[in-house]
C-alpha cells in the first residue's frame, strides 16, 4: 500500500465518522445534557464549599493549638499508659504467685506419692512393713516439740560410747 493509499482511507474513515456525529446529534436531547450538566454543577459548587469548610475549620483548630496543651495532653496520656501497666504488672504477679504456689502444692503431692510407692516398694522388697508417718506438714510442730528431747537422747548416746571405749583399753 502507498501513502496515498493510507491518505484515502483515513479521508473515508473521517468521513464516515462525519456522518455518523451527524446522526448521533440529532439523537441527542439538549435539555437532559443541560439538565445534567446542571446537576454536575451543583454537586461541583457544593463539594467545593465543604471542602473550603474543612479547611477554615483546620486552621482554626491550628491556630487554637499551644505547645503548652499538646505537652499536657501527651503528659496526661503517659500517665495513664503508666497506670494501666502498673496495674497489669500487679495482676501478672499475683497470678504468678498463685501459679508457683500451686505447683509447689502439686510438688509436694507428688513427692509424698513417690516416697510412699519407694517405702512400701522397700517393704516389700524386705519383708518388713512400712512405718506410717503423718503428712509433712503435721510431723514439722510435732518436731519442733520433740527437738529439745532428741537433744538430751543425743548427749546420752556420746557418753555410751566413751565407756565402751574404756573398756576394751582395761583388757589390753
Amino acid at each position: 500500500m502507498t501513502i496515498a493509499d493510507q491518505i484515502n482511507e483515513q479521508v473515508k474513515s473521517l468521513r464516515d465518522e462525519v456522518k455518523n456525529l451527524a446522526d448521533t446529534i440529532k439523537k441527542l436531547n439538549v435539555d437532559d445534557l443541560r439538565s445534567q450538566a446542571n446537576d454536575l454543577a451543583s454537586k461541583a459548587t457544593t463539594s467545593y464549599e465543604d471542602v473550603v469548610k474543612k479547611a477554615e475549620e483546620l486552621v482554626e483548630s491550628a491556630k487554637e493549638l499551644k505547645l503548652d496543651k499538646v505537652q499536657k495532653k501527651a503528659e496526661d496520656l503517659v500517665d495513664s499508659l503508666r497506670k494501666d501497666a502498673k496495674k497489669n504488672i500487679a495482676d501478672i504477679q499475683s497470678k504468678a504467685k498463685g501459679y508457683r504456689d500451686d505447683a509447689r502444692k502439686r510438688a509436694e503431692g507428688l513427692f509424698d506419692d513417690a516416697k510412699a510407692t519407694v517405702e512400701s516398694t522397700v517393704a516389700k522388697m524386705t519383708g518388713k512393713k512400712p512405718a506410717k508417718k503423718a503428712p509433712a506438714k503435721k510431723a514439722a510442730p510435732a518436731a519442733a516439740k520433740k527437738a529439745p528431747a532428741k537433744k538430751a537422747a543425743a548427749k546420752k548416746a556420746p557418753a555410751k560410747k566413751a565407756a565402751a571405749k574404756k573398756a576394751p583399753a582395761k583388757k589390753a
